[in-house]
């Protein structure tokens, strides 16, 4: 009777153990969906109204508070920064009598940017540039030398923008600067170019060709086409998915990587079409063999609760996003990056780092803060409040999604879950990988992962309430030294951002 009960026990567990290799989420590290990976990183602008002491607001952008900048981006270890300017903010300070533009590339203006460019290029971040759109063609209020410019495809602009360039890279040495976007979002009835593709796709024309005349394409290429993909401008030829397609087919020659722009929605990426959405955007220019990324990456503004709360705040306008003060932005950010992972994209950058970029219509009024940052570094001297300088809670999960995906990794297959809300991306980078999950329902999940290490594991918990932290507020794993080199077994909280990886800085 013994005999036969201990027969029972290890066929049981024998059972047992196959029904756990069955239900195992593997991960695929012989099937990759991306190489080369860039990296994710954020949206970071030079305080065009705080910069200098010329500034709509004077110096308010001290070495404190760009210390406090570089402090924290210093944990994150962003992989990419989209670095958008004007030149009439920074370098083209005139006309001469002949309106021929006058330039100056010594400008306090130009030093505040540097702030910028110079953290960039120490630390191996590489620089998606360019210019909001054709000098005083942006506002109204830029009247009076709008005629100075004629749009995107004028050769006048091309000249200074090279000039500019030429400056940042050859005099200065910001190789960190790869990709030049000539316009923001050029598909936008907002845009210098309104949506007119004619006129954009003629100007990245003439300036490839003269950053190659000038020998910079060595270094720098053209990024575009910045579309927003799920915007639809009626006053285009092409819808937003339409100036994908047929950047890749027109231009694809002189386009060295495609980027594009979604401010999304929550269903689309709580329910998972985020990634069949983009993954079908990435597949109009898969024959061309280069990467796409997010120049920007968000999620809409336009909900009713979300523009009441924007009313209420006498420090906002309008373009705000006030869940970036929620925990759950943090779930739902990682949520579309994972996605967007997955689909094939080697990088996002998230809209934005700090509200004390911009104003809107960027015309430096203080009761106008675009509120999308990770924290306002003038939240005492615009808002009187000091503890809105402080981290918001999506800064400790977008900064491990940089973090520890690092330049180089190997994007690659893992299995779908078949749970509704958890989904998950697996980067390998080396001898080293990182697993990123997320659970964005209602419900906590129990999952056998096929993460094979032979190095253990640290792990990062996010979610409402417990979020580990050291004494500058920057995460820490809530385990270290896991085993896994057979797997393991996790917990997957309700509404959770999870980080699993064998990375050490």
């Amino acid at each position: 009777m013994r005999h036969i009960l201990s027969i029972f026990i290890i066929a049981v567990t024998l059972i047992s153990c196959q029904q756990v290799d069955e239900d195992m989420i593997k991960i695929h590290r012989d099937k990759t969906i991306s190489n080369n990976f860039i990296g994710n990183g954020v949206q970071w602008s030079a305080y065009p109204h705080a910069d200098t002491e010329n500034a709509d607001w004077g110096k308010l952008m001290t070495d404190e508070k760009w210390e406090m900048n570089f402090q924290r981006l210093d944990y994150m270890q962003p992989k990419m920064f989209r670095v958008l300017d004007q030149a009439n903010w920074r370098y083209l300070v005139g006309f001469d009598k002949n309106d021929e533009p006058i330039l100056d590339f010594n400008t306090p203006e130009i030093k505040a940017l540097e702030k910028i460019l110079g953290y960039a290029q120490k630390n191996n971040i590489e620089v998606l540039f360019g210019e909001w759109g054709t000098p005083y063609k942006m506002h109204d209020t830029d009247a009076g030398h709008g005629d100075k410019f004629t749009g995107a495809n004028d050769p006048k602009w091309i000249k200074i923008v090279v000039e500019y360039l030429d400056y940042l890279i050859n005099t200065r040495g910001y190789t960190c600067l790869k990709y030049y976007n000539l316009v923001n979002e050029p598909n936008g009835d907002w845009a210098s170019t309104k949506g007119d593709f004619v006129e954009w796709s003629e100007g990245v024309k003439l300036l490839a060709e003269a950053l190659k005349e000038r020998g910079l394409d060595k270094y720098i290429t053209v990024a575009g086409p910045d579309a927003v993909t799920r915007y639809d401008n009626p006053r285009s030829t092409y819808t937003g998915a339409g100036w994908v397609e047929e950047t890749a087919k027109q231009l694809d020659d002189i386009v060295g990587i495609y980027e594009v722009h979604d401010y999304t929605d929550y269903e689309l990426v709580r329910s998972g079409g985020f990634k069949k959405y983009h993954g079908d955007i990435a597949q109009l220019m898969k024959h061309t063999n280069k990467q796409i990324i997010f120049g920007e990456l968000g999620f809409s503004r336009n909900g009713k609760e979300n523009q009441e709360k924007a009313a209420q705040d006498p420090y906002a306008c309008e373009d705000s996003q006030f869940d970036v003060f929620k925990y759950s932005y943090g779930v739902d950010m990682a949520d579309a990056v994972i996605q967007s992972m997955n689909a094939g994209y080697s990088g996002a950058a998230a809209w934005a780092l700090d509200d004390a970029m911009h104003t809107c219509g960027d015309l430096g009024n203080k009761n106008e803060l675009k509120r999308w940052g990770m924290w306002n570094s003038l939240g005492a001297e615009l808002c009187n409040n000091p503890e809105d300088e402080n981290m918001r809670p999506w800064f400790y999960s977008w900064s491990l999604l940089c973090r520890y995906f690092p330049t180089g990794s190997e994007i690659v297959e893992t299995d779908t879950t078949g749970i509704e809300g958890l989904r998950l991306t697996a980067g390998v980078y080396k001898d080293d990988v990182t697993v990123a999950l997320v659970n964005n329902s209602g419900m906590a999940q129990s999952i056998s992962l096929g993460v094979q290490s032979s190095k253990p594991l640290k792990k990062f918990v996010y979610m409402d309430g417990e979020r580990a932290v050291d004494e500058n507020g920057f995460p820490v794993p809530t385990e270290k030294d896991i085993k896994a080199k057979n797997g393991l077994k996790l917990d997957v909280p309700a509404n959770s951002f999870i980080l699993l990886t064998s990375l050490d800085y």
